[in-house]
Parts: structure tokens; C-alpha cells; sequence
């Protein structure tokens, strides 16, 4: 059996005040995973944005991720072979600003001589097949790099080069053994969910001129120039992947740069080809909001990297995730990512019925909220929340307390029952358990499309209304009230925040009421319900 760690976005010195905790956790799950296989660690995979930015000094970066590397290899058993590809933000200022750099590979290729193979260093040319003595695995590993960038100011994207791999292609041809072909890289080749309609990810520090720059400015001159999927992909992915079809074999893309856990199947459709499976890595440096635009200190993903085992001719990828913080620490969760048999060219995916194979979190025998909409006072063309939350822990489920982050629009007022004094938002309210906690948001949705282009700039004419399961709970339900009239046409989804995937919900209502209610049995951690409904035209 070979076993390969993906690990991806480590994004080293982006949050120095608690990176050293997520790192310590990591080598400690890392080393967990590699006592509790029964082979040892074949190839570890880096792909990409292994530092923060391109402009960190080279010397004291690649000292500390030398040092990083040398505590995972120990927790792995050994000196691992590892293969390290470039992100977006190893080239360019924050992964987005101009010019392209390489300094900071160079120096990590020579900090870490023949420790690792460092792709990326042969500029212009982005591909090579990485030869088998150095990883001795069943499979041709072919590492690309895609983020050669040398013009445009403001891009986090790439380029993939037909010529590259077709020259790869050539030096792997018919040869035997038959093996599967294993492509590392950085940017995506198919969009990844919750992120591909997001906005530009521009962090707390991003001065006034560049949001303004990123937010107004290029969108008024080139439509959705200020979303995500126009600037952060690699130019020529629907080529490069009609090329993998062509090479006649298996193909397992592994990925990073969207920080989800996602996988998808791409069969190959003419005789001879194909078929390529891929896989993306959650952040295994960073533990960030669930969705851009949210405060950093909102509830967050864990961070997380890949597990891939290749037995014989079957395939299992998981998604490994981990807690960081003190109280949390030593706890960890497994998720199912990919099961799949090779037939010479093809993957069988076998389906998964327990997505959850491992959560040692708190449980939950009731997680429940109700909203209830009405017209607010104090803004014109808003709704109102009033809240009630109910959270009840299992029997001897250790809980000592669970506290909500509330989030709305960005000028909304929080309200605890029994209090006149408002709280700013994001805002943190302690939870009463076994109890019921009121509290209200002033000014919380908008009701009318009008509203929501004026306060979020968003092209959405729907509204919703949500809440985060953030422990296994037997029922995690979501109820709201006082729906206007066009909540009958309202509908409900629930989404899993580990790998991003969003699935219809069944939405009931509640006979002689105008409640609604969406409710989900044996509901696993880290998933969001929500309610949407239709916003008024005016």
C-alpha cells in the first residue's frame, strides 16, 4: 500500500499569534495517523502557498519552514519524501499584487537540498515529471507548476501550458508499468463550492484605496471583476484537462488554493481515454471564517489536510481536520473524501454512505433556532430579528458552555433580552444550555432587493437566514416565522462547512401558521441551515 499526506495553504507567518498552536496540533494528528497506518508515509505532498506572501524575508521564512518540515517528517517515522509546489502567494504580494517573485523558492530549494524536491525553480518551464527512484510509488508523479504570472498587477490566478504537458506526457508515453499518473498543483482545473461566487478575499489590514479599488472600481469597469473566480484561476484548465484525458491512464489531480476539501470525477468520454479524479485540501496552516467576508474572530474551519491511501488498485482519499485551540486540543475529525477501484483507465467510484467516519467533538441532543421577522423601525427596508436559541448537550456530553457568533448586515445591532445596550456585530452571546437565550438584531436583513444592492452589493434577490450546528446534534433544527408573502416560495439548504457543499433541505410549514421549519436528524458538526426567501422588488 502506498500512503501519501497532502498537506496544502500552510500560509507560514500569516497568524503568527496562533500558527504555532494550529503547527503543533498538525505534527501531533500527522503523527496519530502515521502510528494508527500499517505502512509507512510514501510521499508527502505540499501544493502550494506555503508561505503567506512573496515579500517575507526568504532567509527567515524558509529557516522556519525548515524547521516545520524536519517536526512532520518525525512525526511521520521518517525523512518522507516530499515534493513541494508554489501557490499564488509564494509568487506575489498577499497572493495577489504584483510583480512575480521566485526569491523565496530558490532559497527554500537550497535550504533544503536534496531533503525535498522543490518544483517551481525552472521558470518559464512549469512541469516535470518527478522520477520514481526519488518517491518510489506506483504511480508517475508529475508536478506543475501554475502560477507563473509575470504580468498584471492584480491577479491571484496562473497559467497551465498545453506544451508543458504535452512534453511531460511524452517522457511517461506507453511506458510500463501501467500506473495511474499522480499531477500536483496549486490552482484548481474544475470551481470549488462556496468560493466560486465569492467576493475577493481582502483581509482586516486592506486600506480604504484598495477596497475601494477591488470593490468598486474594477467591477464598474469589467463585470464581476471583483469576484473570486476571475482573478484566482489558472488560465487554461479546460485544456490541460482534456489533455490528462488524452494520456490513456488513471489520473489523480491533487490541488489546493480554495482551502475546501473537495472532490469530483471527470470520466474520460472517448475510447482511450482516461478518466481524472480530483482532489482539493482544505488549510492545514490556517483556520479562517466558512465564508469570505466574515469577521475573523466568526466561528471558523478547522484546519485540515489529506490522507490518501492507494491500495493495490483501490483508492481512499479522506479529509483529516483538527482543533487547535487549548480547551479543543488532541481532537480531531476524519471525513470521507473519495473511494474509488482503477480498471486499467477508468475510477469506479464506490459511494460513501458515512461521510462522518470520525468526530470525538461534543454531541448535541438538541440544537434549535427560531427567528422571527418584523418590520423593522429603525431602518427603513429591513427585517428584524427576534432570536430564541435552545441548545440542550447529550447526557455526559462534555459542554461548559457553547457561544454563538452573530452576524447581519454590517450596521445591525445585537440586543440581549433584558438588556438596552446594544452590541456591535460580529457580536458573541454565551448560550444558556438547557435553556432557551433571547436576544434581537435591529436592522439584521433586508427586505428589498433595493436594500441588499445598497448594503452588501450583491446581485442576489434573495434573503435568508441561517444558523451554524457547530457539534453533532440527534436534532439540529431551524425554525422562522412571520415570512412575508413571498415566503411561499421560500426553501431551505444545508451545508456542509467542510467540504463547502451546499444540498437542498426540505422546508415544512407549520399548518395555520407562517412558520417554517427545516430540520436535520443525526445532523454532523460544522453544518449550516438556512432558510431563503424572495426579496421584495421594490
Amino acid at each position: 500500500m502506498a500512503l501519501v499526506i497532502q498537506l496544502s495553504d500552510l500560509h507560514l507567518l500569516a497568524q503568527p499569534s496562533e500558527q504555532e498552536a494550529i503547527f503543533d496540533e498538525l505534527v501531533a494528528t500527522l503523527r496519530e495517523v502515521a502510528l494508527a497506518s500499517k505502512e509507512p508515509v510514501g510521499l508527502l505532498a505540499i501544493t502550494g502557498d506555503v508561505f503567506d506572501s512573496a515579500t517575507l524575508d526568504p532567509v527567515m521564512a524558509t529557516h522556519r519552514f525548515k524547521m516545520l518540515h524536519k517536526e512532520i517528517c518525525r512525526s511521520l517515522g521518517a525523512d518522507v519524501p516530499t515534493v513541494i509546489i508554489p501557490g499564488n502567494h509564494d509568487r506575489r504580494r498577499n497572493g495577489l499584487f504584483a510583480p512575480h517573485r521566485e526569491e523565496l523558492f530558490q532559497t527554500l530549494r537550497s535550504v533544503l537540498g536534496d531533503r525535498a524536491w522543490v518544483h517551481g525553480c525552472n521558470t518559464p518551464f512549469l512541469c516535470e515529471l518527478i522520477p520514481s527512484e526519488f518517491h518510489k510509488l506506483p504511480m508517475w508523479v508529475v508536478a506543475y507548476d501554475s502560477t507563473y504570472l509575470p504580468r498584471g498587477l492584480l491577479s491571484a490566478g496562473g497559467a497551465l501550458r498545453q506544451e508543458d504537458l504535452l512534453e511531460t506526457a511524452a517522457q511517461i508515453g506507453d511506458r510500463e508499468p501501467d500506473w495511474p499518473v499522480l499531477v500536483l498543483i496549486h490552482h484548481h482545473l474544475v470551481p470549488t463550492p462556496l468560493t466560486d461566487l465569492g467576493p475577493v478575499p481582502l483581509d482586516e489590514k486592506a486600506g480604504r484605496l484598495l477596497r475601494w479599488s477591488v470593490q468598486e472600481a474594477l467591477p464598474a469597469l469589467v463585470a464581476n471583476a471583483d469576484r473570486e473566480e476571475l482573478t484566482m484561476t489558472a488560465l487554461g484548465a479546460g485544456t490541460a484537462l482534456s489533455t490528462l484525458h488524452t494520456l490513456g491512464r488513471a489520473v489523480l489531480v491533487l490541488h489546493g488554493h480554495k482551502h475546501y476539501a473537495t472532490a469530483r470525477l471527470l470520466d474520460g468520454i472517448t475510447k482511450g481515454q482516461g478518466d481524472v479524479l480530483i482532489a482539493s485540501a482544505g488549510s492545514s496552516g490556517l483556520a479562517q471564517p466558512w465564508a469570505h467576508g466574515s469577521r475573523s474572530d466568526a466561528a471558523r474551519l478547522w484546519p485540515s489536510f489529506n490522507v490518501i491511501e492507494w491500495n493495490r488498485e483501490l483508492i481512499s482519499i479522506d479529509m483529516i481536520s483538527f482543533a487547535w485551540k487549548e480547551h479543543t486540543s488532541s481532537r480531531h475529525a476524519r471525513r470521507a473524501l473519495v473511494r474509488a477501484a482503477r480498471v486499467g483507465s477508468q475510477w469506479r467510484i464506490q459511494h460513501v454512505d458515512d461521510v462522518e467516519l470520525e468526530d470525538a467533538g461534543p454531541r448535541l441532543r438538541l440544537n434549535r433556532t427560531l427567528y422571527h421577522l418584523q418590520r423593522s423601525r429603525g431602518f427603513d427596508s429591513r427585517w428584524d430579528l427576534q432570536c430564541e436559541r435552545e441548545v440542550c448537550p447529550a447526557d455526559g456530553s462534555p459542554i461548559a458552555r457553547y457561544v454563538e457568533t452573530v452576524e447581519a448586515l454590517d450596521d445591525a445591532r445585537c440586543v440581549l433580552e433584558g438588556q438596552s445596550r446594544g452590541l456591535s456585530l460580529p457580536a458573541h452571546v454565551h448560550l444558556e444550555l438547557d435553556g432557551i437565550t433571547k436576544y434581537r438584531v435591529e436592522g439584521a436583513v433586508a427586505r428589498t432587493f433595493g436594500a441588499a444592492l445598497l448594503r452588501v452589493n450583491d446581485q442576489s434577490p434573495f434573503a435568508s437566514v441561517s444558523f451554524m450546528n457547530r457539534y453533532f446534534a440527534a436534532t439540529a433544527r431551524l425554525e422562522l416565522r412571520g415570512l412575508p408573502d413571498a415566503g411561499r416560495k421560500a426553501f431551505a439548504s444545508a451545508t456542509d462547512l467542510g467540504t463547502g457543499l451546499e444540498r437542498p433541505l426540505r422546508l415544512d410549514r407549520l399548518e395555520g401558521s407562517d412558520t417554517a421549519v427545516a430540520e436535520i436528524s443525526e445532523c454532523p458538526a460544522r453544518t449550516l441551515l438556512r432558510i431563503y426567501w424572495r426579496l421584495e422588488r421594490s
